[in-house]
């Protein structure tokens, strides 16, 4: 296909897709809703300068981290089409206690969930079902603490912020539809 008409394409899917696109913005600042519905699936996010429900306790005495003025340091993002559904939810911290304080706490919290795996670097998910396995040391000093599958499971990534901490919290499920 010669390259004019390959892009004439590409802009007739994009024009074609975007037409059944709604998007509804609601809110404003760090507590916003937005809603995208497409013919291929939707989009909501929720953000809040509450904190979203991870399933896991916040840190005693942490506060919530907030970005620029806009910026939520919390999320609640769902994406749906008909292959497949996944659902996010994410709020950063930051305390005055040191990382492994955090990491202690949140070590215990996660063993409600299953066996815990704790890294100094990134997490993969091997095997089946996918566990969490470690990769290599990233050498930043940053921990990661993981429990579940990858189609479903938690972490917590602390890492030291001036004398104290800042920590994600994270809760992610996926659900493929036949």
């Amino acid at each position: 296909m010669p390259g004019k008409l390959r892009w004439t394409f590409a802009l007739l899917i994009v024009s074609l897709s975007l037409s059944g696109c709604n998007v509804d913005v609601q809110g404003e600042g760090q507590n916003k809703n937005v809603d995208v519905h497409t013919v291929f699936g939707d989009i909501s996010v929720r953000t809040s300068d509450k904190g979203v429900d991870t399933g896991l306790p916040v840190y005693p005495g942490a506060k919530l981290l907030q970005g620029d003025s806009d910026e939520s340091g919390s999320a609640d993002v769902n994406v749906g089409t008909s292959f497949v559904g996944v659902h996010v939810k994410a709020a950063k911290y930051e305390s005055k206690d040191a990382p492994q304080a955090v990491v202690d706490f949140y070590r215990d919290e996660l063993g409600k969930f299953g066996t815990v795996v704790a890294c100094n670097g990134d997490v993969n998910f091997e095997g089946e079902p996918k566990q969490p396995v470690c990769k290599e040391d990233s050498g930043s000093g940053e921990i990661q603490l993981v429990t579940g599958t990858e189609d479903n499971h938690r972490m917590v990534s602390v890492k030291p912020r001036g004398a104290g901490s800042e920590f994600a919290v994270v809760a992610i499920q996926i659900d493929e539809r036949d």
